[in-house]
C-alpha cells in the first residue's frame, strides 16, 4: 500500500532515498564545524513547533537508520519538555534553542536579549546548542531574527544561525511548511533567498528527483515534526487544522500584510 503524504513511514523512506542516491545526512552543527564534508550532504533540521511526543517518535525512527540531525525546541510550555529533549539528545541528535524571544516580550529589544540568554540556558541544561534557528511566529508583526541588528549572537558561544550562516545559493533548502514541499504561497518567514527554483510537487516527486540526480549536491530540509502522522484520526485532524491555517496565511503572503 502507497504510503500517505506526511507520514512517519513516507519520510523515512525519503531519508532511505538520499542515502541509497550518495547523500550523507548531517546536523547543522557539523555542517558548520566539519571541514570535510561530503560533497553530497542533505543537512536534517526539524523546527520543534508543536507535539513533543511527535518529536520523540521521529528522533528514534531516524536514530533506527543510523540517521542523527537537528531539532530545535521552542521553550514555550507546550514544547519545553524536558524529558523528551533528554531523550532526543541521548539519541544522538544535535538539541538546540527556536528562538522567538522578540516576539514573546512584544518588540521589546532589552527584554528580548534577556529572554533569549535564558531560553539558552533552557535548552542547555541538556546539550551545548551552539547552533540556533528562528521561529518564524507567522501571525506576530516582528521578526524574531531582527534581535541581531542591535546583539550579536557569537557573543552567546553560539557558532552559527541557519538564517545567516549557510549560503541558499549553495545549498538547497527544503521546508514542509503548510502541509507542502517548499509551499512558498503560504510560507510568511519559512523561507530563503536562493538562486534555485525546483518545484517539488510531492514526496514522492522529490524522491523521483533525488534518483533521477535532479537537485544539488547540498541540500537542507526543514521537517517539521507536527506535520508528520501515520494515518487515523490524528492524521486527518492535523492535515486540516494545517490546511485551514494556510487560509490565512496565504492572505499575509499575498497582500505582504506583516512585511
Amino acid at each position: 500500500m502507497k504510503s500517505k503524504e506526511f507520514s512517519y513511514d513516507l519520510f523515512i523512506t525519503l531519508l532511505k532515498t538520499f542515502l541509497n542516491n550518495g547523500y550523507t545526512i548531517t546536523t547543522v552543527h557539523d555542517y558548520f564545524t566539519n571541514k570535510n564534508i561530503p560533497e553530497k550532504t542533505l543537512i536534517l533540521r526539524h523546527d520543534v513547533d508543536r507535539y513533543p511526543s511527535n518529536t520523540l517518535k521521529m528522533a528514534i525512527l531516524e536514530n533506527e537508520i543510523g540517521v542523527k540531525s537537528t531539532y530545535y525546541f521552542r521553550i514555550i510550555p507546550s514544547v519545553y519538555k524536558e524529558d523528551v529533549i533528554k531523550k532526543v539528545h541521548e539519541l544522538g541528535h544535535e538539541v538546540a534553542y527556536h528562538y522567538e524571544d522578540l516576539t514573546l516580550v512584544r518588540g521589546n529589544f532589552e527584554k528580548a536579549i534577556d529572554h533569549f540568554e535564558n531560553g539558552l540556558k533552557m535548552i542547555r541544561k541538556f546539550a551545548k546548542a551552539e547552533t540556533i534557528c528562528m521561529h518564524g511566529s507567522p501571525m506576530s508583526k516582528w521578526d524574531n531574527k531582527d534581535i541581531w541588528k542591535k546583539y550579536n549572537y557569537k557573543d552567546y558561544g553560539i557558532i552559527g544561525a541557519t538564517s545567516f550562516d549557510i549560503d541558499y545559493d549553495e545549498v538547497f533548502y527544503i521546508s514542509d511548511n503548510g502541509w507542502g514541499w517548499n509551499n512558498t504561497s503560504v510560507s510568511v518567514r519559512d523561507k530563503v533567498k536562493t538562486k534555485f527554483n525546483i518545484p517539488i510537487k510531492g514526496t514522492e516527486h522529490l524522491m523521483t528527483l533525488i534518483s533521477n540526480n535532479k537537485l544539488p549536491n547540498r541540500v537542507m530540509i526543514n521537517a517539521h515534526p507536527d506535520t508528520f502522522f501515520n494515518p487515523g484520526v490524528k492524521y486527518f485532524f492535523n492535515k486540516y487544522l494545517i490546511k485551514s491555517k494556510n487560509v490565512v496565511k496565504r492572505i499575509i503572503v499575498k497582500y505582504k500584510i506583516l512585511k
